[in-house]
């Protein structure tokens, strides 16, 4: 019975906690690696029973606040939890400040956005 109940109380939970670490990596001069990490307290029976597949995935949000392109939001399902996950965006403007933030989603619905990350694509090629 108590098992029962559990998975009950667990099939309503949203995720917890926001992605942390969030960070950018430029590739080229449209196109950046998203990286993050969503964190894990094994001492919570709450973020342990996420582990049971709770947790379908992020959404990766990218945007300019000065300027009004439309946010650029990516889903990514991929990676393990309490390690680094990653996402390429592309379609990004040289010498654009943008912002990264990265959310757990369950069927139930979205968790906490993390902090912004922002970075400025590069003007010139640094490619070599």
């Amino acid at each position: 019975m108590r098992m029962w109940s559990i998975f009950v109380i667990l099939s309503f939970l949203v995720p917890l906690v926001a992605p942390i670490n969030v960070s950018a990596y430029m590739i080229n001069q449209t196109a950046a690696n998203i990286s993050w990490i969503y964190p894990l307290d094994t001492n919570n029976p709450d973020d342990i029973s996420l582990l049971g597949g709770m947790i379908k995935g992020f959404y990766v949000i990218v945007f300019a606040p000065l300027s009004m392109q439309p946010p650029i939001v990516h889903r990514n399902y991929e990676g393990t939890i309490g390690t680094r996950y990653w996402d390429i965006v592309g379609n990004l403007t040289p010498g654009t400040t943008y912002h990264a933030q990265v959310k757990a989603f369950t069927k139930k619905g979205d968790g906490k956005p993390s902090v912004p990350y922002i970075f400025t694509v590069p003007k010139e090629d640094f490619s070599e």
